[in-house]
C-alpha cells in the first residue's frame, strides 16, 4: 500500500509552494502504460481477417482476376515458389498464403516464418503484378500482427523499407492501403520497430497521402490515422522534436477528415504527443490545432471526447503559460459544463484536467470556480464511480491546497462537508488523505472568513456521520491520515470544557487509606 501511494505521489508536480510539491501531475508511467496496453490491445496490431475477400484492381483497364480454387501445404508452396513459377502460379500460391494467414483461429504464423516464406512474401511486393503484391502484402500484414519474433522475421527480410516504397509508388490506393496497415503493425509492436519504420522514410510518405487527404476514401484515411497513432504511441523512447514537427501536419489534416474513426486516432496520436515535457508541448501549440480539438470536445461523441479531453489535461500538466493557453480557449465555460454532466472514462479524464488547472495560479482556480464547475466536482465525488471519486477527490484537494481563502471557502458552499463525510469510511489512503485534506482547509477558510456560520457547517459534517468517521481514522496506521484527523479534531471539535460542565459527571474525592 506504501509504495503504492509512493508511485501515485509522483503523478504530481507543484507549481506553488510548501504542500503543494505534489500538486499538478502527469499520469504515472504505469498509469500510462496500463491505459495504452488496454487500448494496445485493440489497436496496436490489426489483422486482416476476412478470408473471403478477394483482390479487385481498382485501375479500369484490368481485368478482376477469378480465382481459380487451390490449395497446398506450406513446403508445397516453397517448392514452387522456388522453381521458377508463372504469374498465375504466384497468384494462387500467395493467395493461398494470406487466406491460411487470415484465419481467426491459430494461423500458421510460426510454419510460414519457419519455412522460409517471408522473405518470399517480402520479394514478392516487388513483382510487377498489383494481384501478387497485394496477397504479398497482406500476407505480411498478419504475419507483423503476430509476436515480436514474426515481425522481427518480417524486418529482418527487408519487409519495411519494401512496403513504404510500394505504398508510394502505386497508384492503387487498395494496395497503398494493405501496405500502410502492415507498416503499422510493425511500428506498434515496439518503439525499435517504429524508429526502423521512420528511418525508412514512413512519415515523408505518410505526408504525401495525408497532404491530400480530402480526396481520399475513408478506409485509406483510417489506415494512416492508426498509422499515425503507431508513430506517435511509445513512450520508451517517444519520438524527438524534429519528427514530432513532421507528424504535426498530418495529425492537422486527419483531424479535419469528416470521419469520426479518423480523428479518434488522430487525437489519439496527439494525446501521446502531449504526454510530454514543457518543450514538446510548446511544438505541439505551435501546430494551431487546439481548436480542432475543441471541436471534438464539442461533438459530445465520447469516443472522440475522451481523447480530446486527454490532450487537453496534457496540456495543462505543463507550465502555468501553457495552461492559460487552454483556459483562453474558453473550454471551461464553453464545453466544460455539459462535459461534467457525463459518466466514466469521459468524467474521469474531466476531473483530471480540472485537477491540473486547479493546482495552478489563482486566477487559474478562479476560472474554475467562475465556469461553474466546483459544485459539478462535488457531484463527480458523490455519485461517481470509484476512479471517477478518486479524480474528483484529486482535484477538490489541489484546489484546497492552492486556492485562497475565499476560493476554498467556495467548497463549503458547494457542500463539500456533507459530500466527504459520507466517504470517510473507503479504505483507500490516498483518498482518504485528499478528502481529509479538504475538510482541514474547508474548516479553516470557515473560521477565518465566517467564524458565525462555523458551528453550522460543523453541525452538518457530524449530522452527516463525518466526525465519528475521523475519531475512528484516527487509529489509522497511515501517518498523514492520523496527523489530518487529530488536527481536524483538535482544532474544531474538541472542547476542553466537556467534562467540566457535564451535570452527569460526578468527580469523586480520593479515598486515602492509610
Amino acid at each position: 500500500m506504501a509504495e503504492h501511494i509512493e508511485d501515485h505521489a509522483k503523478l504530481y508536480k507543484n507549481v506553488a509552494k510548501g504542500e503543494q510539491d505534489t500538486s499538478r501531475r502527469r499520469r504515472t508511467e504505469q498509469t500510462i502504460e496500463l491505459r495504452r496496453q488496454k487500448r494496445g490491445n485493440a489497436l496496436n496490431k490489426r489483422r486482416n481477417i476476412d478470408p473471403n475477400a478477394d483482390y479487385e484492381s481498382e485501375s479500369t483497364d484490368m481485368e478482376k482476376y477469378v480465382p481459380a480454387k487451390f490449395s497446398c501445404t506450406l513446403p508445397q508452396a516453397k517448392e514452387l515458389l522456388l522453381n521458377n513459377p508463372s504469374q498465375d502460379t504466384l497468384r494462387k500460391v500467395f493467395e493461398h498464403i494470406r487466406r491460411l494467414l487470415s484465419r481467426d483461429k491459430n494461423p500458421p504464423i510460426d510454419e510460414v516464418v519457419n519455412e522460409g516464406l517471408v522473405v518470399a512474401l517480402v520479394q514478392a511486393l516487388g513483382y510487377p503484378d498489383e494481384k501478387v503484391q497485394y496477397e504479398a502484402a497482406w500476407a505480411l500484414t498478419n504475419v507483423v500482427s503476430g509476436t515480436t519474433r514474426h515481425t522481427q522475421a518480417a524486418v529482418d527480410a527487408g519487409a519495411t523499407v519494401a512496403l513504404i516504397n510500394l505504398a508510394r509508388s502505386t497508384t492503387n490506393h487498395a494496395l497503398a492501403d494493405q501496405c500502410f496497415w502492415a507498416v503499422a503493425n510493425i511500428m506498434g509492436d515496439c518503439a525499435i520497430f517504429r524508429d526502423h519504420a521512420i528511418d525508412c522514410n514512413v512519415i515523408p510518405v505518410l505526408r504525401e497521402f495525408t497532404d491530400n487527404i480530402q480526396s481520399l476514401k475513408a478506409t485509406l484515411a483510417r489506415t494512416l490515422s492508426w498509422v499515425c497513432s503507431n508513430i506517435c504511441r511509445h513512450k520508451e523512447p517517444q519520438i524527438n522534436h524534429e519528427q514530432m514537427r513532421a507528424v504535426l501536419p498530418a495529425i492537422g489534416n486527419l483531424l479535419a477528415y469528416d470521419d469520426q474513426e479518423v480523428r479518434q486516432d488522430a487525437c489519439w496520436a496527439l494525446s501521446y504527443l502531449t504526454d510530454n515535457d514543457d518543450a514538446a508541448l510548446e511544438i505541439v501549440l505551435s501546430a494551431n490545432l487546439l481548436s480542432q480539438v475543441k471541436n471534438l470536445i464539442s461533438s459530445n461523441v465520447d469516443k472522440m471526447v475522451a481523447p480530446a479531453l486527454r490532450v487537453f489535461g496534457n496540456f495543462v500538466s505543463g507550465n502555468d503559460r501553457i495552461t492559460q493557453v487552454i483556459i483562453d480557449t474558453e473550454i471551461l465555460r464553453a464545453v466544460m459544463p455539459s462535459i461534467m454532466d457525463k459518466s466514466g472514462v469521459v468524467l474521469k479524464e474531466a476531473c483530471w484536467m480540472l485537477s491540473n488547472i486547479l493546482a495552478g495560479t489563482v486566477p487559474q482556480i478562479q476560472a474554475v470556480i467562475d465556469a461553474g464547475l466546483v459544485p459539478k466536482l462535488v457531484c463527480a465525488l458523490e455519485c461517481g464511480e470509484f476512479k471517477v471519486k478518486g479524480e474528483a477527490a484529486y482535484a477538490l484537494s489541489n484546489l484546497a491546497l492552492s486556492g485562497t481563502q475565499e476560493q476554498v471557502y467556495t467548497l463549503a458552499q458547494a457542500g463539500i462537508l456533507n459530500a466527504v463525510a459520507k466517504l470517510l469510511n473507503v479504505r483507500h489512503v490516498e483518498f482518504l488523505v485528499n478528502l481529509l485534506t479538504v475538510v482541514h482547509a474547508v474548516l479553516n477558510s470557515i473560521t477565518t472568513l465566517k467564524p458565525d456560520v462555523l458551528e453550522v457547517y460543523k453541525d452538518e459534517f457530524e449530522a452527516a456521520g463525518g466526525i465519528d468517521f475521523v475519531e475512528e481514522l484516527q487509529n489509522h496506521e497511515n501517518q498523514k491520515v492520523y496527523e489530518f484527523c487529530y488536527e481536524i479534531i483538535n482544532n474544531y471539535f474538541f472542547q476542553n470544557d466537556d467534562i467540566e460542565n457535564d451535570p452527569n459527571m460526578a468527580i469523586e474525592s480520593p479515598v486515602f487509606r492509610f
